[in-house]
Formats: C-alpha cells, sequence, structure tokens
C-alpha cells in the first residue's frame, strides 16, 4: 500500500475516544440529538461530556458531581427545582436529565456573567463565576480544564465529524 493511502487510512479508522463502542455511542446519540432539537452546539456538548465523564452516566467525583456533565446538586438543587440535595442526586443519574442540567449550568454562566462568555465559560462551568478570583495552582488548573474541553471538541471536529453530521441529520430529517 502507497504510504499516503496508509496514512489516510490510519486516520480513518483512527478513534481517539473510541465512540464507537455501544455504551459510548449511545449517550453521544443521545446528546447529539437534544442538541439539534435546542439549538445547541453538539460539539461542544460532547467535548464537555468527554471531559468532565468520558461519556459515563454513572460516575462520581470526589467532590460529589455526578453523571455525563458531572453536576453538582450542592450548588445547582434550587435552581434546577428539586426539594433537596438528594433528590437532585437521585435524579441526575438519568443520563437526558443530567444532560439537561448540564445545559441549564452552561447556559446560566453564559447568560449572567461577563466572565463567563465565548470559551471561558469552561472555566465557569468547572470552578464558578468567581473563577477570576483564583490563583496560583488552581487558576492553571482551571485554564488546563477549558483547554482540555476545547482540544477535545477539535479533535471531535477533525475524527467524528461524520459521525455528529449523521445524527444532526437524521434529527433533522425526522422534524
Amino acid at each position: 500500500m502507497y504510504p499516503a493511502v496508509l496514512a489516510m487510512v490510519l486516520v480513518a479508522s483512527f478513534s481517539p475516544y473510541n465512540l464507537e463502542k455501544p455504551a459510548k455511542a449511545k449517550q453521544v446519540k443521545m446528546i447529539v440529538e437534544y442538541a439539534v432539537k435546542h439549538d445547541q452546539d453538539p460539539y461542544e456538548l460532547v467535548a464537555i461530556a468527554l471531559t468532565e465523564s468520558n461519556l459515563n452516566p454513572k460516575v462520581v467525583s470526589w467532590a460529589g458531581a455526578i453523571g455525563l456533565f458531572q453536576v453538582m446538586c450542592k450548588y445547582w438543587y434550587k435552581p434546577l427545582e428539586y426539594k433537596t440535595i438528594k433528590k437532585c442526586e437521585e435524579a441526575l443519574f438519568d443520563p437526558l436529565t443530567n444532560l439537561k442540567a448540564g445545559v441549564y449550568v452552561l447556559t446560566t454562566y453564559r447568560k449572567r456573567y461577563k466572565q463567563c462568555q465565548g470559551d471561558l465559560v469552561y472555566r465557569c462551568y468547572y470552578a464558578g463565576q468567581g473563577w477570576t478570583r483564583r490563583t496560583g495552582k488552581l487558576k492553571k488548573k482551571i485554564e488546563r480544564y477549558g483547554k482540555k474541553v476545547l482540544y477535545k471538541k477539535g479533535v471531535l471536529h477533525k475524527y467524528y465529524k461524520d459521525l455528529i453530521e449523521n445524527i444532526r441529520s437524521e434529527v433533522k430529517d425526522r422534524s
């Protein structure tokens, strides 16, 4: 095989996030469908879910963040209209509920805080609207998080554009 053809085959079959695996494919499909129906960027949402949970809807962080989008009920249970933190935590193990909560958090930061505009919203998503007051190692960690999301978004555009666009077109065809 010619080197250029071999390189194309390798790039075409390279799957850095293994999104073809059934468990991940199911989550990607749900996220992209939701994004299309609610005028959200599917690449952004998948990148956040990859960064937060590697598309695992059952993961719980050491800090108590839950599910695909690692939503912190101790901060968001009231805005998400749950009576208690426990009710919020129980509900957010459902992937679609968690996705909706993650989008709510993201759009809340975007709408309310100037320090959360554009790509800075990822820093807010990770550390709250007060992220600009952080210093030292913590500030660097927050900045790295924002860069990770952007990097993953770029990888999704490069290696998974066909997958995401096919799901997007299926949703549009149905509506």
